[in-house]
This record gives C-alpha cells, sequence and structure tokens, in this order.
C-alpha cells in the first residue's frame, strides 16, 4: 500500500522534458566522421581510436550527469514522498499518533516498579519513526499533560526521566479521557494510547460506559506491576480529639492491614508524639486481613500535640505512616451565668439560692472520668474570657441584651459549646428575637411553660431518647441508667428549628433535650426544663452527674469528625483567631510550613485567587503527607496533619485482557470513513514535510553539478 507520490506532479512532468533536453541537443550536435587519405595510417589509427573511445565516454557521462541533474531538479520541485493510501493509513497503518500514560500514583513507590515504567516509556518512544508524532501524559488522580503531541522526543525524553511518583492514589480514566481527546482530532494515522504502569484496581473503580475509548483508538497496556507484591498499611486511626487528665488513660487506635498473601507475625507498630516514641504494640495479622494496634495516652499539660503511628519498613513506604493532631487539657472550663438569688420554697433548699446549685455540686464532685474547672456569674462574660471556656451555660437567664447575644454567637460560631436551660425567668421573645429564628443559634422557638411546678403529682416522663447519641450511649446497656424514673412537673413546649436534631422527649412528643450545629464546629443544646428542683426531680436521680457529665464532655470534646482528615492534594481553609485589638491578622502574611520545612507565605487580599478577606486562608500545596505548622504574627501556631489515601495501598490489579475489553468502542460499520480532499492534503504536506526527501535531491544536483563541471573542463 506503500508508494512514491508527488505533492506537485507538474514539476516532476517539467523535469522529465527537461532531461530530454540534453539528449536532443546531442544528437543533432553529433559530429559525422570524414575520410582522409593518409599513405601511412597505421599509427595514426591506434592512436586514434584510443582516443575516440575515451572522449565518448566522457560525454557519454556529461551527457547523463546533466540529463540527471535535469531530472533530479524536476523531482525535487514535485516534493517526493513516500506514503500510504490515505484511507489504508486512517484505519491500520502509516503515521502513529501515540500518547502514552505514566502512572505517577504512589503505588508506583513499591519497590523498582516507578524506574521499569519509565525504561517501558523510553522503549516506546524508541520505537516511533522520525515521521511519528507522541505526547506525554501524568497520571495519578487527574492527568496531567506535559508534552502535547508532537515530534520533538527528545523533549518527551526529558520529561520522563524528569517525572516522580506522588503521593497521590490511582485514577486511570481521567487520563484515558485526555488521551482520547488529543487523538480525536487528528484526521489521519493510526492512533496509539500506551498506559504505563501497575494496572491497580483502585484506578478502574469509577469505570462508565461514556468512558470507553473512540473506535478508531489502539489501547496498549505496558504492565510493570511486581509479582506477588506484599504491603502493610495503616488504613484507619481513632485519635480522641481532647485527652483529660483522668486516671483513666484514652485509647489511640491504629488499623493495620495486610495486604499480602501471607501472613505476618510480631509486627512492631510504634507511636510517636511530639518526636518521641511513647509505645510498642507487637501485632500478627493473616493475608487479606486486618489488626488494631491499641495504644494508652495520657498527658500531664494542657497543649496541643502531633504525632504517627509507624510501621517497620517494607517495599511501599508511603503508607507505612499516619499522621494526627489531639490536644491535651488538665481539666474542662465550663462557665455558667445564671440571674440574681432568689428563694425556692420546699425542696430542703436554702432560702436563697441559685439555679446553678446542683449543677455546681455535681460539676465540682470529685470524679474520676472528668474534671471540671467551673465558674459562674450573672453575666455573659467578655470575648477574651469566653476564649478560655470550653463550654458555656445560660441557665434560666431571663434575657441577655444585643451585645452579650452577639459575643455568645461569636463563641459558639468559633467552635464553643453551649447548654440553654429553662425555667420561670425565661423571655421567651427576647430568645427569638435575640437568639433564634431559622438560621440563628436556638435550637427552638419557645411555645409556652405547661405544666404545675407545685402540684407533684401531676409530671411527665422521659419517654424517647436516642440512646445512639454520645450523649446517652454510656446508658444504652442494662443497668447503667434509668432516664424514665425522672419526674418533670412543668416544661416548655418548643418547635424544632432548622437542623435541629431532638435527642430526648416527653411522654406528651413535646422536646425534652434538642441539638443544633452553629459555624464551623459550634453544638448548641436547649434542655426544655430547669437544671434544677423547680421543675423536676432529675438532680436528686442517679443519672444527674453521669449525663451532666457527658453532655459537657460532647460540647467540649466535640467529635472526631470535627478535626478535618486532610488527604494528599486536600485544600485547607486556614483559619487565623483576629486578636482583641481588632486588628486584621490578615494584614501580615501568615507562613505554612510543609513536612519538608519549605515555607509558602500567604497574605490575605481580596483581588488574590484562594485568599478570603474575611478571615480565612486558603492553602493547596498539600502534595506530600506528614505534620504542616502555620504561623501568624499576633496568633499562636497550630499544626495540621495530611495523610495518603489508603485505598490506594491495596496493590491488586486487573487483567489486561478485561481491561482491553473494558475500554474497546464499538466502530458504526454502516458509515464507512472517507477523509476529506483536505484532510488527504495536510496528511501528504505533513508526510512531505517530515521526510524532506527534496532536500536529498538538492543536494545529489549539487554534487552532480559539480562533477560535470569538473569533467566538462576536461573534454
Amino acid at each position: 500500500m506503500f508508494g512514491l507520490t508527488f505533492l506537485t506532479a507538474s514539476f516532476a512532468i517539467a523535469g522529465a522534458i527537461g532531461a530530454s533536453i540534453p539528449l536532443i541537443l546531442h544528437l543533432l550536435n553529433r559530429e559525422r566522421a570524414r575520410r582522409l587519405v593518409f599513405s601511412t595510417v597505421r599509427f595514426i589509427q591506434m592512436s586514434h581510436q584510443t582516443n575516440v573511445r575515451r572522449h565518448k565516454l566522457k560525454r557519454w557521462l556529461l551527457l547523463l550527469m546533466r540529463i540527471l541533474i535535469l531530472a533530479l531538479l524536476g523531482l525535487a520541485f514535485a516534493r517526493p514522498f513516500f506514503a500510504a493510501d490515505p484511507v489504508f493509513t486512517q484505519k491500520t497503518g502509516g503515521k502513529r499518533n501515540a500518547v502514552i500514560i505514566l502512572d505517577t500514583s504512589y503505588s508506583m513507590q513499591y519497590e523498582g516498579v516507578f524506574e521499569d515504567a519509565k525504561a517501558a516509556a523510553i522503549k516506546i518512544l524508541d520505537g516511533l519513526d522520525a515521521s511519528d508524532a507522541a505526547g506525554l501524559i501524568l497520571s495519578s488522580d487527574n492527568a496531567r499533560v506535559v508534552a502535547p503531541l508532537g515530534s520533538e522526543f527528545s523533549h518527551i525524553r526529558t520529561a520522563v526521566n524528569a517525572a516522580e511518583v506522588t503521593y497521590e492514589h490511582t485514577d486511570y480514566l481521567d487520563a484515558l479521557q485526555t488521551a482520547d481527546e488529543i487523538l480525536q482530532p487528528i484526521p489521519i494515522g493510526e492512533k496509539q494510547v500506551y498506559l504505563v504502569g501497575d494496572m491497580q484496581k483502585r484506578g478502574w473503580e469509577n469505570f462508565i460506559e461514556t468512558d470507553k475509548l473512540s473506535p478508531n483508538v489502539q489501547m496498549n497496556f505496558i504492565d510493570v506491576r511486581a509479582e506477588n507484591p506484599q504491603n502493610l498499611a495503616i488504613t484507619a486511626m481513632s485519635v480522641p480529639p481532647v485527652v483529660l487528665k483522668e486516671q483513666k488513660a484514652s485509647q489511640l487506635v491504629a488499623r493495620v492491614h495486610n495486604f499480602g498473601n501471607e501472613p505476618v507475625e510480631n509486627l512492631q507498630v510504634r507511636l510517636f508524639i511530639d518526636d518521641n516514641i511513647i509505645d510498642t504494640v507487637e501485632l500478627d495479622i493473616e493475608p487479606d486481613d486486618l489488626a488494631d494496634a491499641v495504644f494508652k495516652v495520657t498527658f500531664e499539660d494542657e497543649a496541643t500535640h502531633t504525632g504517627w503511628v509507624e510501621l517497620p519498613a517494607d517495599a511501599l513506604a508511603a503508607d507505612n505512616k499516619r499522621y494526627f493532631t489531639l490536644q491535651s487539657l488538665q481539666s474542662i472550663k465550663v462557665h455558667a451565668v445564671y440571674d440574681q438569688p432568689r428563694t425556692l420554697v420546699g425542696a430542703g433548699l436554702p432560702s436563697r439560692y441559685v439555679e446553678t446549685f446542683f449543677m455546681k455540686r455535681a460539676l465540682n464532685s470529685e470524679s474520676d472520668t472528668l474534671q471540671v474547672d467551673f465558674t459562674e456569674s450573672v453575666s455573659v462574660p467578655n470575648a477574651a474570657a469566653l476564649e478560655r471556656v470550653d463550654v458555656l451555660i445560660l441557665a434560666n437567664v431571663a434575657e441577655i441584651s444585643n451585645s452579650e447575644a452577639e459575643r455568645v454567637k461569636t463563641y459558639v460560631a468559633a467552635g464553643g459549646g453551649l447548654i440553654v436551660t429553662v425555667g420561670d425567668n425565661i423571655d421567651t421573645d427576647a430568645y427569638k428575637q435575640r437568639l433564634g429564628g431559622e438560621t440563628g443559634l436556638m435550637p427552638c422557638e419557645f411555645v409556652q411553660a405547661v405544666g404545675d411546678a407545685f402540684d407533684r403529682e401531676q409530671f411527665r416522663v422521659l419517654a424517647t431518647v436516642k440512646y445512639e447519641h454520645p450523649i446517652f450511649a454510656p446508658f444504652k446497656e442494662p443497668n447503667h441508667g434509668d432516664f424514665g424514673k425522672a419526674r418533670f412537673y412543668r416544661h416548655f413546649q418548643a418547635v424544632p428549628t432548622k437542623d435541629t436534631t431532638v435527642i430526648a422527649a416527653y411522654d406528651d412528643g413535646s422536646p425534652a433535650l434538642l441539638e443544633k450545629p452553629y459555624g464551623q464546629l459550634g453544638r448548641v443544646l436547649c434542655f426544655t426544663s430547669t437544671i434544677d428542683r423547680e421543675w423536676s426531680d432529675l438532680p436528686i436521680r442517679a443519672v444527674y452527674l453521669p449525663f451532666l457529665h457527658e453532655s459537657i464532655k460532647y460540647l467540649a470534646l466535640k467529635s472526631e469528625n470535627a478535626i478535618p482528615n486532610y488527604r494528599v492534594g486536600d485544600n485547607v481553609e486556614l483559619k487565623i483567631p483576629e486578636p482583641e485589638s481588632g486588628n486584621v491578622v490578615g494584614d501580615k502574611a501568615i507562613a505554612v510550613f510543609d513536612p519538608n520545612n519549605v515555607e509558602t507565605r500567604l497574605r490575605r487580599d481580596a483581588n488574590v485567587p484562594g485568599v478570603s478577606a474575611q478571615g480565612s486562608f486558603f492553602y493547596n500545596d498539600t502534595a506530600v503527607p506528614g505534620i504542616y505548622s502555620v504561623h501568624a504574627s499576633g496568633a499562636d501556631a497550630y499544626a495540621f496533619v495530611v495523610n495518603v489515601d489508603t485505598t490506594e495501598s491495596d496493590l491488586a490489579a486487573r487483567d489486561v485482557e478485561e481491561l482491553t475489553s473494558m475500554l474497546k468502542g464499538t466502530a458504526d460499520e454502516s458509515v464507512e470513513e472517507k477523509p476529506a480532499a483536505e484532510l488527504v492534503a495536510q496528511y501528504r504536506e505533513d508526510v512531505e514535510k517530515n521526510q524532506s526527501v527534496w532536500v536529498y535531491l538538492m543536494l545529489a544536483v549539487f554534487a552532480l553539478a559539480v562533477t560535470e563541471m569538473f569533467l566538462a573542463n576536461r573534454v
């Protein structure tokens, strides 16, 4: 199917005509022999015959060179090239357009695999002809086109040699779709995709039918996976966000998965906190199984700690460490706000007492499970004092001013915990106006108080309790506390607001305890009866103290989900608190140091993409797992951690034949593909340009012209 073709055939015809001119002139000017009579011609005849033969040979050579010069000159101007028929080339052969996809996900860090992959990519380039075109895509969780389709193979080799494996997970589909889009506009020639990688199953999880390649694209898999890979990885961690100074140590649990087909015995799992080794646990793990390493952690200080759990070195090191942060506290700081002391008749109480009487006794009791630093006042503390409070309690406060309401909202929005309890003092309109509404702080709108606090024969009980909630989870098992025995003589009927959860209710269906998230990490609990004995006998029940403790812990210690679990490649929102002076911290640059101690500076500027002018900075250079530190003038430094996506740790691969069948597109055989005349012309120009045969023809013309001149002067 290949043959010689001319881009401008008329010049070839002109060259053929021109080549005949020297021959015609030669025939017209040929000398005729003349007869001369000599007496003795024997010696003259011998000499003449020798000269004539030599002269004729030179003339024939000159004639041939002149013919070739004109013929080659015409061929050069005709711009010849060797190519296949365009229709045939479009389907099966001719110029090759190859897109190489090189897998750079962290599973390729497995011993020697990435170097083998780069060598395979170079080998593909070496197999291409000068007239072919190639491109390079680096693939992990997204596709990066580092060399567009072209013929600069030296640039592609440089890019392959400079490629580095990342800590990102695998997603082959994005790279394949990108390669398909690159090849589709190519009108003529073979379209080939070479995927060089370990064919990990993780990379094909999101495949759908629309991900098939176009019918005219050939798929080639270069499988460089290691034979029988063995890998251990820390795939999950359970870290207490806050560790209190208690007699009972908190537990930190690391889940270790054995992805190999061989058992592991006496695996040393080590815990590091603040760069110091704290403990080591030994595990035995069966093939394709997991086990938990449980560590006990205690602290004597109040600080934020960073650390990691580490496995021994193996062929894939990226998933052998998992990083975390946690905070240690001496105690939980609780502040209660109450109205002025008042008189209560009955119940055996002092004639003058405050709303927090029972609460204070419960929280100040000697306890092995919770250390509380309890303070109280008759007004909401200022902003600086609230920053040092873990949980704020509004105990039957009649109403709060607008400024106090704003301080409470700011405190909760920043991550604080709030408990609101009711009583006869509550001004429902004031709460609705200053703290309520669909987007307000309160979890409910108060309707009216029902029941008689002095009629102890009529009461309500808690009929519905969500024991799956963290506050009530400790009471789920039998003999761990019965809330149904508590009697409520009076309570507020309430209507839950948006995003509110009712976690306990009375037997008439009215909410008893409601919860609402507020801001980034803040939460609000509203108890629709009194926290003392005025409206119920809950304070003298056995569940009162542990219920109060669990509520305080739930609000103060947050949940594990409150600590962002950043993964490699995530954007991180950095919140820097504003100083009390009101100056904007962001007017000065903040510095972020990555695990390699490389500094990135950010400045708050509304005109800079990724930087908020309202108090947040966005950091996106999380390419390396580890511990990052954030520093800002006027604020304490803090740390956040980034981990790898351990779904990449399972090195199991898909079968190449199965993948080929899965990706192969279905051609429409009813339509015969014929390239348009413009595409054929463009194809021919491209091939001729790449081959440049005319250059060699012109060199031949030049060489013949020099030789012809030399011979002509000797004739």
